[in-house]
């Protein structure tokens, strides 16, 4: 394998605050003294090769974390990467139509128990085998639910996961002209859903705006995250710093205020939803964009505690100069306590395909048409 050197910056240091007296107490901001180093990886496709078209979206981690799950799309294509020993395992070509069939494009990836897939793609959601064969159709219209949400299968089911545990798929629907505002249960045996309001979640629709121009669209819409953890549902957006906690067994819906100091909480101001001018709509989406924009909350089970990227895009009124970015790294405990928080110095973006493993970010890049990874290791 050809070994690769890609420099992003040097290690950092920062300084969040004054430092305690004592020696002994703990610091109210344990990013306080934060370094990092950045060192690309670069993993081997043996023979085969991969396909870097379209960089990697639609992705997950083995249950162990050691295995990278990704689809190559036109046609699909599950690959498996060790990203112990930084190579290429398998590739293999899923069915487009069929019994078998996940459509053109995989949009959705999730790995469960037993070699078990849970897939979207243009056509088809289902529970599948790593071979490619659909061992459950999810592809339901559910009843309990408004009848029009209930048939738009991306609408429905764009922004989803599989409880696995429990046989339940939970959904936040796309379609932001919908009146349905909340997480929407839907049982996969009795087929039927219920909406848990979240009305909190408003801020979703508000800081959403598309634009008309002489038939030609443009959105952009604040995204809502799903996941699991410890058995409860977690709800996070965006556009605000705060969550929401669902538990399935007490059905108990929790609202978390967190108290962020180096960066706004939330979103703020007027907006205009509906433009009609791709100059208005990029002004607007600039203009919200460059407030905060929160990514979503992972575990990191090193440190017991959460990580979480948030940040701010800064785009340049000088022609030709490219865009530019604010990250900030942030940390709570499992009880969502604000633990840290501390500003990133990068001279590069961080890839929209980015994912978590022991702590430590890894940032898609294509090497050389190679499968490569800035990988940062965060030291505090």
């Amino acid at each position: 394998m050809k070994k690769y050197l890609l420099l992003f910056c040097l290690p950092l240091f920062f300084s969040c605050g004054e430092k305690g007296s004592s020696e002994t107490r703990e610091p109210d901001n344990i990013l306080e003294n934060l370094t990092f180093t950045i060192d690309t990886v670069v993993t081997n496709s043996g023979e085969d090769i991969f396909n870097l078209t379209m960089g990697i979206r639609s992705l997950d981690l083995s249950l162990d974390k050691k295995t990278l799950f990704y689809f190559e799309n036109l046609p699909p294509k599950l690959l498996q990467v060790d990203l112990e020993s930084k190579k290429l395992l398998e590739k293999k070509t899923f069915e487009v139509e069929g019994p078998n069939g996940i459509g053109s494009f995989v949009a959705k990836i999730e790995v469960g128990p037993d070699g078990k897939l849970f897939l979207m793609g243009n056509t088809g959601l289902g529970i599948f085998e790593e071979s490619g064969t659909m061992l459950q159709n999810l592809k339901i219209e559910p009843e309990g639910i408004d009848f029009e949400l209930a048939k738009n299968f991306f609408s429905l089911y764009g922004n989803s996961f599989y409880d696995w545990e429990n046989q339940k798929i939970y959904t936040w629907p796309r379609d932001e002209g919908s009146e349905t505002l909340g997480l929407i249960s839907i049982d996969v045996q009795t087929k039927t859903a219920k909406i848990i309001d979240t009305p909190e979640m408003e801020i979703v629709k508000k800081y959403s705006i598309q634009s008309e121009d002489n038939g030609s669209f443009q959105v952009s819409a604040q995204r809502v995250y799903l996941s699991k953890h410890d058995g409860k549902i977690l709800i996070a957006c965006s556009a605000i710093g705060n969550l929401y906690e669902y538990d399935p067994q007490t059905e108990n819906l929790k609202f978390i205020e967190i108290n962020h100091q180096l960066i706004p909480n939330r979103l703020t101001g007027e907006v205009t939803n509906q433009l009609h001018s791709s100059r208005d709509f990029l002004k607007e989406m600039a203009n919200i964009n460059s407030q905060i924009m929160y990514q979503d909350l992972k575990w990191d089970s090193s440190r017991d505690l959460f990580l979480r990227i948030a940040m701010k895009v800064l785009p340049s009124n000088i022609p030709d100069e490219p865009t530019k970015y604010d990250y900030y790294l942030l940390a709570y405990d499992q009880n969502f306590n604000l633990l840290g928080e501390s500003k990133l110095e990068l001279r590069d973006r961080i890839d929209s395909s980015f994912f978590w493993k022991d702590g430590k970010l890894y940032s898609y890049v294509n090497v050389e048409d190679e499968l490569g990874f800035a990988v940062f290791t965060f030291n505090f």
